[in-house]
């Protein structure tokens, strides 16, 4: 008896030191923090912990949630006339939310997902904990969408947090800070219908900023429990406010979240997706700079920044749609690398807690890429503008340099460098490719039948 009770204690212990954040606050403690801290001006971390950004290189993004149910736009999907969906009003908002009581996965894996994004070379994942609908991948105490409600306290963030940190990769948690399915949010659109957009305040003056705030305090539970009962995290990703009008408290929030979980990162969409407009360590980048990725660096040098976009159909389970074509998902990895940035690529596991149907094929695509060509895309670092050194983009890595022939590109590279390289190495045979070099310039050409034409890394070596 006196050795069961011991063990329960040590059990108690245990749970407790768990349910704490790296500075040691509990829930409760976490939360009433915010009524006493004071705000200050936004910084980018400097805490040693948090230098990984810079060289993250690779990280995946998840997108989760009931909206998986039916494969549709997480969210947005339950408004009518949203311009980048194909189907008008797929689910009615009553449709939508009655999903949460369909929503049980009882295949998933997380360590299955994890094993193979470790093995394709991702080093961070990001899931969506809370999206604007709503639904909370955990069982929170705050709000009538989540698992506490739906699946009798399951927690579906505590599985893939686990399998990160067993396989040495880094977690970070999406937060939407907007929540469609709070009584006191103000939905910026009249009817869900996103055609008829609501412009300013949605509340009468005197009443906005006494509504944001109880609105304020239940976000605050919220983020007091995803950041206290999972140890460390990496990296918080925020998604937009969109409240006018109101004092947001970011300035208070940041301190708030840096008291918490000293060595996190913080994505700079906590009042507004719109640039320059709220905080954050580094920048975010959308699908729509596919498009403008050969056209140079979008942040100055030492500037933190990442890319992120759908690997298939929209951000949600999109069952049937075609996976990005391997060499486009290396052409924007090797983009990002070569001006500084990350690339986080997103997928949506199936409503059963099973990945996608081609999943880890990609991804065992990916990982025979780099299991050649690792070292040029991983952990490596930029130049400031390579453009004016090279006609292919460039990555470095020590003393080495490594230029990037697409599959589009010509296998003939120019490069302007002060002095001649001891020996050029193609990275996929590991085989020397002949060059020459005069009045400053390295010369290379790759012949076709040395391609792979997806992307042919050639390692540039000085003594």
């Amino acid at each position: 008896m006196k050795k069961t009770f011991i063990l329960l204690a040590l059990t108690g212990l245990f749970m407790q030191a768990a349910a704490q954040s790296p500075s040691g606050y509990t829930e409760k403690e976490a939360f009433n923090l915010m009524r006493t801290i004071k705000g200050v001006p936004f910084q980018r971390t400097i805490h040693p912990e948090a230098q990984w950004f810079p060289q993250g290189s690779f990280g995946l993004f998840i997108h989760w949630g009931i909206h998986s149910i039916t494969g549709t736009d997480p969210s947005w999907s339950m408004l009518k006339n949203v311009p980048w969906l194909k189907n008008d009003n797929p689910v009615s908002p009553k449709k939508y939310y009655k999903l949460a009581e369909e929503f049980n996965p009882s295949n998933y894996d997380a360590e299955k997902w994890i094993l193979a994004a470790k093995n394709a070379g991702f080093q961070y994942v990001v899931i969506t904990a809370k999206h604007h609908d709503g639904y909370c991948l955990w069982p929170t105490e705050y709000g009538q969408y989540n698992t506490k409600t739906y699946m009798g306290g399951r927690d579906l963030l505590r599985p893939l947090v686990d399998a990160c940190r067993k396989y040495g990769l880094r977690i970070g948690f999406y937060f939407s800070p907007r929540d469609w399915s709070n009584p006191d949010y103000p939905l910026p659109f009249k009817d869900y219908d996103y055609a008829q957009g609501i412009k300013g305040h949605r509340y009468p003056d005197e009443e906005n900023q006494q509504k944001f705030d109880k609105f304020f305090d239940y976000t605050i539970g919220q983020l007091s429990e995803l950041l206290t009962r999972y140890g460390k995290i990496d990296e918080i990703w925020f998604d937009g406010m969109n409240w006018p009008g109101v004092d947001t408290y970011h300035e208070k929030l940041h301190a708030w979240i840096r008291a918490i979980q000293p060595a996190i990162i913080i994505n700079p969409r906590w009042e507004t997706n719109e640039e320059g407009k709220t905080f954050g360590d580094f920048h975010t980048e959308e699908i729509a700079w596919r498009k403008r990725m050969t056209e140079g660096r979008p942040y100055t040098p030492g500037e933190w920044w990442e890319f992120n976009e759908t690997w298939s159909g929209h951000w949600g389970y999109t069952p049937g749609a075609a996976f990005r074509d391997l060499d486009k998902v290396i052409a924007a990895l090797v983009y990002a690398r070569s001006y500084g940035g990350n690339y986080l690529p997103d997928i949506g596991p199936q409503p059963d807690g099973e990945m996608r149907p081609g999943f880890y094929k990609e991804c065992a695509k990916i990982g025979e890429w780099m299991s050649k060509n690792r070292e040029s895309v991983i952990g490596s670092t930029d130049f400031p503008n390579w453009n004016d050194l090279c006609n292919v983009p460039l990555t470095r890595n020590g003393n080495n340099v490594y230029a990037h022939i697409l599959k589009e590109m010509q296998g003939n590279v120019t490069l302007k460098w002060k002095s001649k390289p001891k020996q050029v190495i193609l990275l996929h045979d590991g085989k020397e490719v002949p060059f020459t070099y005069k009045n400053k310039e390295v010369y290379i050409s790759l012949p076709n039948s040395r391609r792979g034409f997806i992307d042919d890394v050639l390692k540039i070596v000085w003594e």
